[in-house]
C-alpha cells in the first residue's frame, strides 16, 4: 500500500482505510490504484472473511480529485474512470461481504464506493451527495444503477438530478445506510458487523452475494431456480452437513474453517 491507503487484517476482517485527510480522501490516480491493490490483496488473502472500507473522521471520501482531473486529457480521464469502475466491479464481485464505515463526507465517487459495499454504517456526522452535475460531470461508479436499487427511483433522482444533500439521519430514514452510530463508535460498529459475517460459511456468503447480484431482467421463476440450484449444491457441502448436525443436536452452528 502507499501512504494514502492502509490495509490491516485481524480476526478474519480486513480494513482498507483511505488516509489522505488533507484532500478529504479525494481519489487521485495514485490513491485509486492503491485502493484497488488493497481490496484485491484482501480478497486474495487466506483467512480474510470480510472487508471494511473506511476513511477518516472528517471524510469517508469526497470522490474524484477534481484538481487533478482538471489537468488530465481525455485519454488520461478515460483511464481514471476505468480504474474507478474496476474498483466498483471488484467490490461488487468479492466473495467476502463488505462494510462501508462512513464518517463525514461521502460525495460523488466516494458515495459510489459506499454503494458498492454490502452494508453501509454511518457516523452521526456523515453527509451524502452526488455533486457531479454541478461541475458539468456525471456519475461514473455505478450510482445510476445502485442508488435506485437501494433507495428507490425517486430518491435516486433527488440525489443525482436535483443536488439533494442528505444528513446521516435522512440517509438512515431512506435506507441508504442501515445503521447510525456515534462517530467515536464507528470503527467498532463496522468491525463488529464484519466479524458477524466472518463467523458464517464463506461459501454460503459468496453464494448469497452471487444470488443478490442476479440481473434485473431475470423472471421471479428464474430467481427461484437459481436459489434451488444453489442451496442443493450447498446442502452437499461439509459445512452444511456440520451445521445441520449441530442444529439437530441442539448445539450452535460450528464456525466456518478459519473464521474468527
Amino acid at each position: 500500500m502507499n501512504s494514502t491507503v492502509t490495509l490491516t487484517v485481524d480476526d478474519g476482517v480486513a480494513v482498507a482505510r483511505m488516509t489522505r485527510p488533507e484532500a478529504l480522501n479525494a481519489l487521485d490516480r495514485s490513491t485509486l490504484r492503491a485502493l484497488i491493490d488493497a481490496v484485491r490483496h484482501a480478497a486474495d488473502t487466506d483467512g480474510v472473511r470480510a472487508l471494511v472500507l473506511a476513511g477518516g473522521p472528517r471524510a469517508f471520501c469526497v470522490g474524484d480529485d477534481l484538481k487533478e482531473a482538471a489537468t488530465l486529457d481525455a485519454d488520461e480521464l478515460a483511464g481514471h474512470v476505468d480504474r474507478l469502475q474496476e474498483l466498483t466491479r471488484l467490490l461488487r464481485s468479492l466473495a467476502q461481504p463488505s462494510v462501508a464505515a462512513i464518517a463525514g463526507y461521502a460525495l460523488g465517487g466516494g458515495l459510489e464506493l459506499a454503494l458498492a459495499c454490502d452494508l453501509r454504517i454511518a457516523a452521526a456526522n456523515a453527509r451524502f451527495a452526488c455533486p457531479e452535475p454541478a461541475w458539468g460531470l456525471t456519475a461514473t461508479g455505478g450510482a445510476t444503477r445502485l442508488l435506485p436499487r437501494i433507495v428507490g427511483d425517486g430518491w435516486a433522482r433527488e440525489l443525482l438530478l436535483f443536488g439533494r444533500e442528505l444528513s446521516a439521519e435522512e440517509a438512515l430514514r431512506i435506507g441508504l445506510v442501515t445503521r447510525l452510530v456515534a462517530p467515536e463508535g464507528l470503527d467498532e460498529a463496522a468491525r463488529d458487523a464484519a466479524l458477524a459475517a466472518a463467523r458464517s460459511s464463506p461459501a454460503a456468503l459468496a453464494d448469497t452475494r452471487h444470488l443478490l447480484a442476479a440481473p434485473d431482467h431475470l423472471s421471479f421463476d428464474e430467481v427461484l431456480d437459481r436459489e434451488t440450484a444453489t442451496v442443493l449444491t450447498a446442502f452437499a457441502s461439509d459445512e452444511a452437513r456440520d451445521g445441520l448436525a449441530a442444529f439437530a443436536a441442539g448445539r450452535r452452528a460450528p464456525r466456518a474453517p478459519g473464521a474468527a
